[in-house]
């Protein structure tokens, strides 16, 4: 993660102070997570690749290829996308684990499995973007405030909202929590 944030940061001709500045850290711990020293919390992360002008998404897309460096089976239309070879991303310094379930984010929708911990959430602060989303837990519980509506969401429970509104969730109980992630655009 820390080379992708380091060749993008490369790429905008940006300083390691200048992506501090613009995320919100320091210089020091720009330089540690670019060498895989530090881990940044998932909120951070979201600073440090908006600050190079990219997205947490982005990193599940690297040159194209997925998980183990395959490529998915995909034409225009029929994308096939096999367990153990989508593109997973394990944010550093908590227990929440992402897989990109569609084959690219340049598509009009983009799927996510979320594996989390207990305990584990989407970050310090609700998140606001355009677009829908739509999440399905498989399993363990997720605590989910939209606006001003407060859920506790279990297996087979979906939830639908607009992304305009500010939201946020974490995993709650003593059961890791598995759910799928549809949002439209993608934002992610």
């Amino acid at each position: 993660m820390g080379e992708v944030i380091r060749s993008r940061r490369l790429a905008q001709k940006l300083s390691l102070a200048q992506v501090a500045e613009l995320a919100g850290v320091s210089t020091s711990f720009v330089s540690q997570v670019e060498r895989g020293i530090a881990n940044p919390t998932l909120s951070t992360l979201k600073s440090l690749v908006e600050a190079v002008g990219s997205s947490v998404g982005s990193l599940l897309e690297v040159d194209g290829h997925v998980g183990n460096g395959a490529r998915p089976e995909v034409d225009e239309s029929v994308a096939v996308l096999r367990a153990g070879q989508r593109r997973r991303i394990v944010y550093p310094g908590s227990s929440i684990a992402n897989e990109l379930l569609s084959p690219n984010l340049q598509r009009k929708m983009e799927v996510i499995w979320v594996e989390a911990a207990p305990g584990a959430n989407s970050g310090g602060h609700p998140h606001r973007h355009q677009g829908e989303e739509c999440g399905i837990v498989i399993s363990g519980q997720m605590g989910f405030k939209v606006g001003d509506t407060d859920c506790v969401l279990g297996p087979r429970d979906a939830i639908y909202f607009s992304s305009h509104l500010p939201h946020q969730w974490e995993s709650v109980g003593d059961e890791p929590l598995v759910a799928i992630w549809i949002i439209t655009p993608p934002t992610f």
